[in-house]
Parts: C-alpha cells; sequence; structure tokens
C-alpha cells in the first residue's frame, strides 16, 4: 500500500490533560473511539478493553478497532465495530519487517484461530521471541518503523478517530507517534494493565529502565491521568516505574452483570462437558490462564490437605495457557500423583464458565504475583458465588465493598491458610449464603455498565452519544443481609 507523506503536525506534540477542553468531533458531532487491541492468548487486559469497546458502540458511540500481533477471524467486537489490522506478530519477529509483516498475514489468513492457538501454547518461545522483538521496538522508539507510523496515522485520519485507548500501555507510543501525522486533534487515554509481564522481556533484553522511561512519557503524553485498575495497582506502578500518584486515575475493570443461572442447567451443562462430574460433592473451581504466576499448584496443595482430613471435594481446573503448556501439564502431574479427582479444561465455553462458577461452592483465584485485578472472581460473584483470593495485589480489594463481602482471602503463597479458607466455606452453610448475597452487590458495582460510566465520566463525555451527560455518581451496594 502507497501511504502519503504526511507532515506532523506540530500543534499536538503538546496535548491538553483537561477532560473538558475542547476536542473536534466527527461530521456527526459524535466523539469517535478508537481501540488498539492485541490479538492472541486471552487475557484479562484483551477481554475487559473488547467489552468496553462494545459497551461505547451499545451507548451509541461510533468505535473503531485495530488489532496488532494476530487478528482472530471469529471477532469477539460488536458487528458495528469496524476493525482493522495494524501489524501482524512476524512484523518485529526477524531482520526484515516487510518480509515477517508478510509471513504473519498469510500465516493467519490460512489457519484458524483454535489451531494458532494451539502452536502458541506448543511453542511458547516462539510466542516469547515476538513479545521481546514488540517489547525492543517499544524501548528503541517504534517512531523507526516510520512506513507502520505513517499507515496508522492516515487509517486514524480516514476514520475520523478522535478519542484514542490503547488497550495495553506498551502498545501506546504506537498512537502517540501516529497522530503526529492526523490533521485533527487525536486525544489518548492510557491504560495501566500488564506492564509487569512485559517488564520481564525488557529485564532479559537490559532494556527495563528504558521500557519505564518510555511508560512514563506516554502518561506524559495522555490527554487525562492514566488509568489504574485498582488502588493496589496505582502504588505498585508508583513505585516500580515512577508515575505521580496524580497522573493517575483508579478504574476498575467491568464484567457482564445479568441474572445467575439456573442451578438445575448449570448441573446439566458441566455433566455434559464432564461425565464424571458428582454435583452431591462440593465443587471448588479454578477458571483462568493456567500460568505459573496464577498459582494452581497452590490450590493443589490446599485440596490435598483437605482431602486429608475427611473433606469431600472435588476441583475444576480450566483455562487456556498463554505461555505454553509445560506448567498446566506440571500441575497435572502433582494432581495426579497426590490422588486428586480434577475436572481438567482448556479453553470452555462461555456457557460452561458460567455453570462452573454457578455451580460452585467457592472459585479461587490463588494467583502469586499481584494481581492488577482479578475478572474471574468478578464474574464468579456475579453468579452469587463467593470466591477466596490472595491478601495482595488489586485482586485482594474485589471481595469487599463497603459493607458487602463476596468473598475470603487468604495470605498470599500460603497453601495451608488457602486450605482454611475455603474449608469454611465448605462447611458453613450460613456464611456462604451471606457472602452470596454479598458477591451479587460487588458483580453490580463492577459492572461494564459502570464501567462505561466511569470512563467516559474521566474523559468528560457524555454516557450516551445522544448527550445524557457525564458526571452522575456511581452508587456503592447496599450492605449485605
Amino acid at each position: 500500500m502507497d501511504d502519503p507523506q504526511l507532515r506532523p503536525t506540530a500543534a499536538l506534540d503538546q496535548p491538553t490533560r483537561s477532560g473538558l477542553a475542547e476536542t473536534r468531533v466527527s461530521a456527526s458531532g459524535s466523539p469517535v473511539f478508537g481501540f488498539l487491541l492485541v490479538g492472541g492468548s486471552v487475557v484479562g487486559s484483551q477481554v475487559r478493553d473488547i467489552r468496553l469497546a462494545n459497551e461505547f458502540a451499545r451507548r451509541g458511540y461510533p468505535v473503531r478497532a485495530w488489532w496488532a500481533m494476530d487478528r482472530p477471524h471469529q471477532s469477539p467486537l460488536s458487528p458495528t465495530i469496524p476493525q482493522r489490522w495494524l501489524y501482524s506478530a512476524g512484523r518485529y519477529a526477524g531482520f526484515f519487517r516487510f518480509s515477517g509483516e508478510f509471513l504473519g498475514r498469510t500465516v493467519t489468513r490460512l489457519t484458524t484461530d483454535a489451531f494458532r492457538q494451539r502452536i502458541s501454547q506448543r511453542f511458547p518461545a516462539f510466542v516469547s521471541q515476538q513479545l521481546r522483538a514488540l517489547i525492543r521496538a517499544v524501548c528503541l522508539g517504534v517512531e523507526r518503523d516510520g512506513h507502520l507510523i505513517r499507515r496508522f496515522g492516515q487509517e486514524i485520519a480516514k476514520a475520523q478517530v478522535t478519542h484514542f485507548l490503547p488497550n495495553l500501555e506498551c502498545l501506546a507510543p504506537f498512537v502517540h507517534a501516529a497522530r503526529r501525522y492526523v490533521p485533527h486533534h487525536v486525544k489518548s487515554l492510557v491504560t495501566f494493565q500488564g506492564y509487569e509481564l512485559y517488564a520481564i522481556y525488557a529485564r532479559e533484553l537490559g532494556l527495563e529502565d528504558r521500557l519505564y522511561e518510555r511508560l512514563r512519557d506516554v502518561v506524559a503524553q495522555s490527554d487525562w491521568p492514566a488509568i489504574s485498575v485498582s488502588d493496589a495497582y496505582s502504588a505498585r506502578i508508583q513505585q516500580e516505574v515512577g508515575v505521580a500518584g496524580q497522573d493517575l486515575k483508579m478504574i476498575p475493570a467491568g464484567a457482564p452483570f445479568d441474572q445467575p443461572v439456573d442451578l438445575t442447567r448449570a448441573h446439566a451443562e458441566i455433566r455434559q462437558a464432564y461425565p464424571q462430574y458428582r454435583p452431591e460433592i462440593p465443587l471448588v473451581t479454578y477458571v483462568g490462564r493456567r500460568d505459573s504466576e496464577k498459582g494452581i499448584d497452590l490450590l493443589l496443595y490446599a485440596a490435598r490437605l483437605l482431602q486429608e482430613r475427611g473433606v469431600p471435594l472435588q476441583l475444576a481446573i480450566c483455562g487456556p495457557t498463554a505461555f505454553g503448556n509445560h506448567y498446566a501439564e506440571a500441575c497435572q502431574q502433582v494432581a495426579w500423583n497426590m490422588r486428586l479427582p480434577v475436572l481438567w479444561g482448556g479453553f470452555i465455553s462461555d456457557a460452561l464458565r458460567s455453570a462452573l462458577f454457578r455451580a460452585s461452592r467457592t472459585v479461587v483465584y490463588p494467583s502469586i504475583h499481584g494481581e492488577p485485578f482479578g475478572m474471574v472472581p468478578i464474574e464468579a460473584m456475579a453468579q452469587g458465588t463467593p470466591v477466596v483470593v490472595p491478601d495482595q495485589g488489586g485482586v485482594a480489594g474485589l471481595v469487599q465493598v463497603a459493607q458487602s463481602v463476596g468473598g475470603l482471602r487468604f495470605r498470599t503463597w500460603d497453601s495451608g491458610d488457602l486450605a482454611q479458607q475455603i474449608e469454611r466455606l465448605l462447611r458453613d452453610t450460613r456464611l456462604c449464603q451471606d457472602l452470596s448475597q454479598g458477591a451479587l452487590q460487588i458483580a453490580d458495582y463492577y459492572s461494564v455498565t459502570r464501567m462505561g460510566d466511569r470512563v467516559l465520566d474521566h474523559m468528560g463525555l457524555p454516557r450516551w452519544a445522544d448527550g445524557t451527560p457525564a458526571g452522575g455518581t456511581v452508587r456503592e451496594p447496599a450492605a449485605a443481609a
């Protein structure tokens, strides 16, 4: 594709940070949102932004999306959202960008989403190489990829995007570089959600300090204080990255909130997937990525401790991996050696996911690395199921909002304490009932609808494209019964 040699617009070098400042809009008079989404393995940050994009579209706003790395054939985005492909995973994986780009796009077009997912899990070193190359490009300056940046700027201009939300903080430099080639002002809102995982690759490259410098730069260029998904994560960003507290705004992620699944239907859904499932035995579930930082082995040790005490339970452990199958396979070996009954699964359908949450006595999220947030606990609480989470990181704060309590905390990295908290829920029916009521109230507080309200309020925009005013209050949930 031939790209015009657009000149940078000097006025764009000094973006305003005021959400009330004048904003150029499309011909229709409405702000036009752009999302830059990372494709490939499903992670919480991707899910959050897909939900946010769909929510903005539901409210009548024009939304445009670009995919980085992989582009799914079966898109989870609303059909009303036009989608483009910024670059393929092969672009930064070799010495020749154009040949790598061509190869990456060709492979994606000729293969299914499921096939590429299996390849990424079977050959994690290949995915690591791609991510390492991306982080190197970010640290050294994406502006050096002039052809890509000019094309991106041209596409943004043609789409009349006025407000851009890059999915990951490490993708923000692409947006900030491209908007210099857009004739109208494009505002940008940065969100922190996962930098600590990408910093591992920067550390391996000897570029960790440079990465943090780049992240401070993108925050300085953001038109509003950058979003952090929890207070604990904000504190971590300030300490590790060096971003000032006034340059961060805590806005939690959101999950769908609707009526819980019918319990009888949930049991039937699970039986169909797992004939060995026994509804009369309490079910303890983990759903999420089966990667080492998720601490699944802690749950296995806790379950074995409970088994030794004569506490009946069965486990369900389901989810894909983003960094290969080594840890997942090791956990299966550990469970087999400890003679634990486990319903294992990789990627599962939304219906089975909801059924597992609904039928479980508790859903456990035993992460060992200080999660920024925790989408799974919120989704489980939306089914009225109490959760057990570690007492560190952003996930620790999810089980209580105001007077509502929807779960228990255990001492991080302590499988013995995890076993104790699970046992409380397995033995104390009244406690479970109280926490179930609180869980529903908390899930309402963390709904996708409320996330949309908070983000639009932060940008000083109407909550609906028809002009419903911003600035409304988000009510706290009522006290648990």
